[in-house]
């Protein structure tokens, strides 16, 4: 089900009412059915890699706890990890080492080895509640966390609707006791969670969608473009992506809290960023620290000298980009990273860099990572286009086109694109800002019920006669 739908905006309020005025003993249950119905309405049958995950997660970490040896932990730990692992790779990357195979060895179709697509669907959330799985079980294994006390807790903690198909990914020790409490209707829970809600609405519906519309085009036929119009697209793709993924986590974030569970935030100004490390700090947070605490410290982080700390940085990062998508241009998108983020490492362990990278102004370095990650984004969106090549060939010609200084067709942008981007980024420093003047600002009871009924009662009227596009997470 997606949330920018009409069939979402009648199932939250019906699903949250029924959960305050059923007995405290059904709200679970009643939660668990609402969330595998939830993904049912994608396809029915990926139900049973969802109840899959749940099961071999659950019944590998119970043996865990039992076991009495290191070995007998370690091989249900890896039965845990391999068997979510397994999944990803099947429906994930299957096709793409078909595609690596035949690149490898040059082959083309009706020759005796070329490797045919198997055309296996992608099933929506299965890159988050594989991880969110594989975190729980090694956080079990090195008590971290305490084992869920029943499949069923593990199966509501796995399958929480709102944040099941695009995150956060949770970590068990922030969400999993929530699911042993009872919870009531409280006013507190209501305002930041309508606000958050409506907010995450505002951000699909009213930034990216409209975004989308104006620069899919020169994505579609990029060499009519001249190099500025393309300098513009890397930038409002950038504002989009931000849009679509954040907005996502502020509905899961908002309904969630309206229901009394806290889920963590996923990003946190990240436009703000003065390096690509701070960025990828403060961008899709849940999914940052899972790298950090699931690859990069199991690979040895800093502790095993220089050569290697650079080693599994790289690494870690390049793993984020095959993570986004089976294709090369995403290959090429997490090598571009990985590279930056060992060179930023390296620059600044010169005093002499730092210092002088310290005495620029904010202002000026914040424009550093968001020209970086705009170009490097042209890879990430990048399709394959007739005429042009594969989605690297693509990429590529874009960013060259772009730098070229080439004139060619010219892109407009409504004033209504830059007037909500601008009151996205306004309304998202603000919502950030510790100071007096701006919690008192969205304390505001009227105010905050005002605004966030109009913006969900636009939503409601558009959705009722128009279809937004998909959250473009839910293809990763």
């Amino acid at each position: 089900m997606l949330f920018n739908s009409l069939h979402y905006l009648f199932f939250a309020p019906i699903v949250i009412l029924v959960y305050f005025l059923v007995p405290s003993r059904f709200q679970k249950l009643w939660l668990l059915v609402t969330s595998l119905y939830f993904y049912a309405v994608f396809r029915v049958p990926f139900i049973l890699l969802l109840i899959y995950s749940i099961a071999i997660t659950y019944f590998c970490t119970l043996w865990m706890d039992k076991s009495e040896s290191r070995f007998g932990k370690l091989f249900f730990l890896n039965i845990a990890i391999w068997g979510n692992l397994s999944l990803l790779y099947f429906f994930k990357y299957l096709d793409f080492s078909f595609t690596v195979w035949n690149t490898i060895l040059g082959l083309v179709p009706c020759e005796p080895y070329y490797a045919y697509p198997s055309g296996i669907l992608l099933p929506m959330g299965i890159s988050f509640f594989t991880l969110q799985a594989i975190a729980y079980a090694v956080d079990v294994y090195h008590k971290k966390v305490k084992r869920a006390e029943s499949l069923f807790q593990f199966g509501l903690f796995l399958s929480f609707f709102p944040q099941l198909v695009a995150g956060p990914i949770i970590r068990a020790q922030d969400m999993l006791h929530q699911f042993l409490d009872t919870y009531t209707f409280k006013k507190e829970n209501l305002l930041p969670g309508i606000r958050q809600l409506a907010w995450g609405l505002f951000k699909k519906t009213f930034v990216a969608d409209p975004i989308a519309a104006v620069i899919d085009p020169v994505f579609a036929d990029p060499l009519h473009y001249g190099w500025f119009s393309l300098a513009v697209t890397g930038s409002l793709y950038i504002i989009q992506m931000y849009c679509d993924f954040s907005g996502y986590s502020d509905v899961a974030i908002g309904t969630g809290r309206i229901m009394g569970f806290h889920i963590p935030i996923n990003f946190r100004q990240p436009f703000l960023s003065q390096t690509v490390s701070e960025f990828w700090r403060r961008w899709h947070i849940s999914f940052s620290s899972w790298l950090k605490e699931y690859v990069y410290i199991f690979l040895g982080g800093n502790k095993k000298g220089i050569s290697r700390t650079y080693i599994n940085l790289f690494l870690t990062t390049f793993v984020s980009g095959i993570w986004h998508g089976a294709d090369w241009n995403f290959v090429v998108w997490g090598f571009v990273h990985a590279s930056l983020m060992v060179i930023e490492r390296f620059a600044f362990s010169f005093e002499r860099i730092k210092n002088y990278w310290d005495k620029i102004p904010g202002t000026i370095k914040v424009a550093y990572p968001f020209t970086i990650f705009g170009i490097s984004m042209y890879f990430f969106r990048a399709r394959p286009v007739e005429g042009i090549g594969n989605s690297v060939q693509v990429g590529w010609a874009m960013v060259s086109r772009m730098f070229s200084g080439v004139e060619g067709d010219f892109l407009p942008v409504p004033l209504s694109v830059l007037s909500t981007a601008f009151i996205l980024m306004l309304g998202d420093y603000l919502m950030e800002k510790e100071t007096p003047w701006a919690k008192k600002l969205f304390e505001n009871r009227v105010w905050v019920y005002g605004i966030s009924a109009i913006l969900i009662s636009i939503c409601f009227i558009l959705y009722s006669v128009t279809v937004s596009a998909p959250f473009l997470y839910f293809q990763f």
